[in-house]
């Protein structure tokens, strides 16, 4: 009974992934296009103020600065190499090194 039910949800997902191109499958609607065009970016500035959040709490105010020197570097790291992906790992990197960087140097002995 369980494969059937692992079998029956796979095939929902399929179709509902599958399905908009077939009905589709002429011409695109207005509404479609425009969501397509205007979800994106409202999605990243929506994830964006939700990373923020936390960064104007007055009680640790030392994550706050980790987080606007991070968003100050991917946004240079960006601007130079205008690549999305390098910047989103090299910033997430670079913000996790300054979060942890007491962890990092204890660890390490010279």
């Amino acid at each position: 009974m369980l494969y059937v039910t692992i079998l029956f949800i796979a095939f929902l997902t399929a179709l509902t992934r599958f399905l908009p191109f077939f009905i589709f499958r002429n011409k695109t609607p207005k509404v479609i296009t425009d969501l397509g065009a205007l979800l994106p970016p409202s999605l990243i500035a929506m994830i964006f103020i939700y990373s923020c959040k936390d960064m104007l709490q007055l009680d640790n105010i030392e994550l706050g600065i980790y987080g606007l020197v991070g968003i100050i570097f991917v946004l240079f790291l960006h601007i130079v190499f205008k690549n999305i992906l390098f910047s989103i790992f090299c910033g997430t990197f670079f913000y996790l090194v300054l979060r942890n960087h007491d962890l990092i140097f204890d660890t390490i002995s010279f």
